[in-house]
């Protein structure tokens, strides 16, 4: 559970952000509650019913919708990622695109190079396979890459689990240099990089390129990407950019897993894509993201105790907040709650040896007012006895 405003002379409900990745409400999965251009989609879906309704109801093959991926496609080479067709494979959402990979390229006992703290349902998929997790400590500041050098020299093969344009938790993205960086050693010690594009497209300040445009990473990053933080998370589409002979491997268990990602979402955002360029509505977005999390930043600095630390998020819909060693999350979440705030422990974050002091406070969804209320009332039972 994320960050809730609350309620005027009440409780306030617990809901996520416009962020299901790694929140729930009680009884489920949350749903996001972002700007989505609802009547745009809807008239997309009226469209695609009315014009191609017997297609959009059958089977389609299962690396997807032709003209969605030439769309993806597309829009990757945009942002400098050079794709062909049979590197692209449409998946429902990044979550499955995440479970694909790890069944495919994980073994118990390999060795996971994952940052530490990371998104929590990654650490939950991979963890099925049993791998060996190797955290790679990760903050706003950026990636170890000591730690990054040390563990693909040290192995005859490696994976490495990274958000480099746009981490989650802690809002940050790493620099150019950073990524040469780690394209350089993945290269020289025959490593492969899964890249979770997820938020690469919500960046606050200057626009950041996935790792996978880099030069010399075509063969050594696999690039997840999805339009549920950019557009819909409702309709679960996302994609897999890998090196041809991996492509290929992941058509088959997609095949195997659900068959394809369903037809009508994928024909309407097609359908969408014909209309509206992504790019523009994301910059519609971003204003008023921007405004909610510089109302949490504002809140947080008026009602935290001096000890308590947080992130300056330049990306994403989270602020990643430190306690006090001494102070655990969860127990503040039960104080919290009696005063009507809801909010991420931190703790699961962590691949292994969770610290209990972190928690995860998400903006995305409430207007500046409700935030900054939400804020002083986790303040004030901070400071309860």
């Amino acid at each position: 559970m994320d960050l809730a405003a609350a309620t005027a002379g009440g409780r306030a409900a617990a809901e996520v952000g416009g962020d299901a990745r790694g929140g729930a409400v009680a009884g489920g999965r949350a749903a996001g509650r972002g700007p989505v251009p609802r009547a745009a989609l809807a008239e997309s879906l009226e469209e695609v019913m009315r014009e191609h309704g017997r297609e959009a109801l059958q089977y389609q093959w299962p690396e997807g919708y032709g003209p969605l991926r030439e769309q993806v496609a597309a829009m990757l080479r945009e942002r400098g990622v050079d794709v062909a067709q049979d590197e692209l494979l449409i998946t429902s959402g990044a979550q499955q695109a995440l479970d694909l990979l790890a069944r495919l390229l994980l073994r118990p006992g390999d060795a996971l190079g994952i940052e530490s703290p990371t998104y929590v349902a990654a650490i939950e998929v991979f963890g099925l396979q049993r791998p060996r997790m190797v955290p790679l400590a990760r903050d706003e500041d950026g990636l170890d890459l000591a730690a990054v050098r040390a563990l693909v020299r040290g192995a005859e093969k490696s994976l490495l689990y990274l958000a480099p344009a746009g981490h989650n938790p802690s809002g940050s993205s790493l620099s150019a240099e950073a990524c040469e960086s780690i394209v350089e050693l993945s290269r020289a010690h025959d490593a492969l990089v899964i890249e979770d594009d997820a938020y690469g497209r919500i960046q606050f300040e200057e626009p950041r390129r996935p790792l996978r445009s880099y030069p010399g990473a075509e063969e050594r990053v696999i690039l997840v990407g999805t339009f549920s933080k950019a557009l819909t998370p409702g309709l679960r589409v996302g994609w897999i950019v890998a090196p041809p002979v991996v492509t290929a491997q992941l058509v088959l268990l997609k095949g195997i897993a659900d068959l394809q990602t369903n037809t009508l979402g994928q024909m309407a955002l097609s359908s969408y894509l014909e209309r509206h360029h992504l790019d523009a509505h994301v910059a519609r977005c971003l204003p008023r993201y921007r405004e909610r999390r510089d109302a949490m930043l504002q809140s947080l600095a008026e009602h935290m105790p001096a000890e308590v630390r947080w992130t300056r998020p330049t990306c994403g819909f989270s602020v990643w907040v430190k306690l006090p060693e001494a102070q655990a999350a969860d127990a503040l979440l039960a104080r919290a709650i009696e005063a009507g705030v809801a909010f991420e422990p931190g703790a699961a974050f962590f691949p292994i040896d969770a610290p209990r002091n972190y928690l995860r406070l998400s903006f995305s969804n409430q207007t500046p007012e409700r935030i900054a209320e939400a804020v002083a009332r986790l303040g004030k039972s901070l400071r309860a006895p």
